[in-house]
């Protein structure tokens, strides 16, 4: 293992311990941070472990474990004072003496040794690649303060250019509003093909500024009790965190309805397209929703908002089953902090564009954003990177009858594709075949074939423009700075982004209401 593939995993349990506080599972968010400190200081040994000997699921590791990490490390001071921070924390955590305040300050102590680590290792963070900041230890960069010289030598460079550019931004926002629909290009160019492929694993899949994030949920939930939990046995599993697919399904932080109590959310947005099932929402503003089967909800949290997002098992008599796509998109630095917001895109008023071949083999796209063949969905919500032109920003559900041609329009310069097969053996992208279970990213701005292979297949595409802004993610606050992500854990703190009026954690609708929303604005929606 080398110290980036130690440092990201390290980063990928304190971005579970962090979430764990925002759904009030303290017990889970500090043994996520214990691992995390753990993988940190591995990342700074001459040759890190694969392994570090955490400990099974569940358990809090041995006091004295991270003492003990300590030892094949240069040592350096923050390491020893978080290590000690821990140690001394333990005996306190088993007597249940830790208060939830001082949780959060080992988590945040946790986030600062990890960033250390990234420091003293010069490792960048992939999230945001080689982009360049220079204010403040960026939360995209793990680097130094201090300016290299190969760093002085680019900023010589693009001063240079400065004025030009300037020149050029003045020019452009002089032109008149382009009309052209979304897909079309002046200068659409060869064909595109696939740049890269990856592998989709498990639940929440890979993706490219815009997108943050994409959890694919698939649970085949038993038949309902009367408290709309699952009429099964919940024994094994580790309630308020199963993610473990026990029996095919999870209840995910739920205790007796599964899915996600409440919990905030700043500086994104959520767009839920649910497939089947059907999904309960309550917030912090007051506004509720029951939707799935078909239906999108489309949520700007903003400058803040808490919500709970439950599975109501809603048949007793029949199983449940669930699949939905949460997509996490990115809002623009100057929308971070806009009022939020939601809209309800409901099945009957999603378009869905039916194309047939040359051989008459059909292929079908679902429009959740973006506009093919003249059609498009309801807006998204104002002030949604969607909402600007300029984000040529699509999410469709492409299904493909066996052998199937069909030709993805060219899209504006700069537009990134990523195409995800979830369903059915393969298809050929350009000139590759792309499995199941990988991801297309495809980079071209011309016309994309596809074409089908002896199964039918269904592909999501998650395309826009990058925002290319500096991302700084912790649980669930996007910002673009850490002080910002620490002034959001304030925020939040403080005002609990307008409280919470509801009588439980993961409050759940009338067994026998159908689908409706009460909007933010106390407004009234039922599909029609």
């Amino acid at each position: 293992m080398n110290p980036q593939d130690a440092l990201t995993t390290g980063r990928n349990f304190l971005d579970e311990a962090t979430e764990n506080i925002t759904f009030e599972e303290f017990a889970w968010a500090f043994e996520e941070a214990w691992h995390g400190v753990a993988w940190a200081l591995n990342s700074l040994r001459e040759r890190p472990l694969t392994d570090v000997g955490s400990g099974e699921k569940g358990a809090v590791p041995k006091k004295g474990s991270l003492i003990l990490m300590l030892g094949g490390t240069p040592n350096p001071p923050k390491s020893a004072r978080v290590v000690r921070q821990f140690e001394e924390a333990h005996p306190r955590f088993e007597a249940r003496d830790l208060t939830p305040k001082d949780i959060e300050k080992l988590v945040f102590a946790a986030w600062e040794l990890h960033d250390d680590c990234g420091t003293r290792l010069r490792v960048e963070d992939d999230r945001l690649g080689d982009k360049l900041m220079l204010a403040e230890v960026s939360p995209g960069r793990v680097g130094s303060r201090t300016i290299e010289r190969r760093t002085a030598l680019k900023l010589l460079a693009v001063s240079s250019v400065l004025p030009l550019q300037a020149c050029s931004k003045i020019e452009k926002d002089n032109r008149p509003v382009a009309t052209e629909p979304q897909g079309a290009s002046k200068h659409p160019g060869k064909p595109a093909d696939v740049a890269e492929i990856v592998p989709i694993r498990g639940m929440q899949w890979p993706t490219i500024d815009p997108f943050l994030f994409c959890a694919h949920h698939r649970d085949d939930y038993p038949e309902g009790n009367e408290n709309m939990g699952p009429q099964a046995s919940l024994d094994g599993r580790h309630l308020g965190r199963d993610f473990e697919t026990k029996d095919g399904w999870n209840m995910y932080h739920g205790r007796i309805v599964p899915g996600f109590p409440r919990h905030p959310h700043r500086g994104f947005e959520t767009v839920t397209v649910v497939r089947q099932g059907l999904l309960d929402h309550a917030d912090s503003m007051g506004a509720t929703a029951r939707y799935g089967n078909g239906d999108v909800q489309w949520l700007t949290a903003g400058g803040g908002i808490q919500h709970a997002e439950m599975f109501p098992l809603l048949r007793s008599e029949e199983p449940n089953p669930l699949e939905l796509f949460q997509i996490w998109l990115n809002l623009p630095r100057v929308n971070k902090m806009v009022p939020p917001h939601f809209t309800m895109l409901w099945d009957e008023k999603i378009p869905r564009v039916t194309r047939t071949d040359k051989a008459g083999r059909k292929t079908t796209v679902t429009l959740s954003a973006g506009t093919l063949d003249g059609q498009s969905p309801p807006a998204p919500p104002p002030n949604s990177w969607a909402s600007d032109p300029a984000s040529d920003l699509a999410i469709w559900s492409i299904k493909m009858e066996a052998g199937a041609v069909f030709e993805m329009p060219a899209v504006n310069v700069g537009t990134v594709r990523a195409l995800y097969v979830h369903e059915g053996e393969s298809v050929k992208i350009g000139t590759k075949d792309v499995a199941k279970g990988n991801r297309a990213r495809v980079n071209d701005n011309g016309v994309l074939t596809l074409v089908a292979g002896s199964q039918p297949i269904e592909v999501l595409l998650l395309q826009a423009r990058p925002l290319d802004e500096p991302v700084a993610k912790r649980g669930p606050f996007v910002m673009n700075t850490q002080d910002e992500i620490r002034q959001a854990y304030a925020d939040y703190q403080r005002t609990q982004f307008g409280g919470w009026p509801w009588n439980a954690n993961g409050p759940v609708h009338d067994r026998q209401k159908g689908r409706f929303a009460k909007l933010l604005d106390g407004s009234f929606e039922e599909p029609t």
